[in-house]
């Protein structure tokens, strides 16, 4: 028997406050294929576990830019955004 699969993700966004983390776990779960996230506030990160036959790491991205968000792929480049902020 096949057991389903997951991958992980990590991205980098430039949430600075909880309203910022309260409005992806409000929206991310949701998106089809995802099975969990762990956001990091301090770290600018969030960790995506996804089932890669219903999603992809593009899709991904393009539902945290749906959000408003910059979505990096490092650290160091999530910092270059800092004076970006939500409204």
């Amino acid at each position: 028997m096949a057991q389903n699969k997951t991958e992980k993700v990590t991205f980098y966004l430039n949430y600075h406050c909880e309203m910022c983390i309260k409005k992806v776990n409000k929206n991310i779960p949701f998106e089809k294929g995802v099975k969990n996230i762990k956001t990091d506030l301090k770290g600018k990160s969030i960790v995506i576990t996804y089932n890669p036959k219903q999603t992809d790491k593009k899709k991904l991205r393009e539902a945290l830019e749906k959000l408003d968000f910059v979505v990096k792929d490092s650290y160091e480049e999530i910092l270059k955004e800092e004076g970006r902020h939500c409204d």
